[in-house]
């Protein structure tokens, strides 16, 4: 039987500007507030190991990997409007998406084995 874990707080700096639909302006991004959040244990230490593994401290990485999530981690405008445009079209919620894309790359990793579009360590060469 697991032992009962009461859940632990972190405290991250988000955008004071809740509701932006874009990128944050210059003036958002150095207007920060503080958020608490109550996760389990197990999730704030994954997210420090991570943090620590990755050389970021806790904030910088959970605001890297909620950004992530909102920016399509940072792709450029053209592939989000048409990642953006699937994921309104299959009626998907932002998160939801994201699950979808990872299944589906597993689905070709099944069919094509890990790692089939690795780049090579030497540069193809020409005819």
């Amino acid at each position: 039987m697991r032992p009962f874990l009461t859940p632990s707080s972190i405290e991250v700096d988000v955008s004071a500007d809740e509701n932006a639909a874009g990128p944050p302006t210059k003036s958002a991004a150095s207007d920060r507030l503080m958020q608490t959040f109550r996760m389990p244990r197990e999730l704030v230490a994954f997210l420090k190991a991570e943090a620590t593994r990755g050389g970021r401290d806790l904030t910088g990485h959970v605001i890297r990997c909620l950004e992530g999530i909102r920016t399509y981690c940072g792709l450029p405008e053209a592939a989000t409007a048409l990642l953006e445009a699937d994921r309104t079209l299959l009626g998907m919620e932002r998160y939801e998406y994201m699950l979808h894309l990872l299944y589906q790359r597993s689905l070709e990793l099944r069919e094509r084995g890990a790692g089939f579009d690795r780049p090579t360590s030497s540069p193809t060469q020409g005819p």
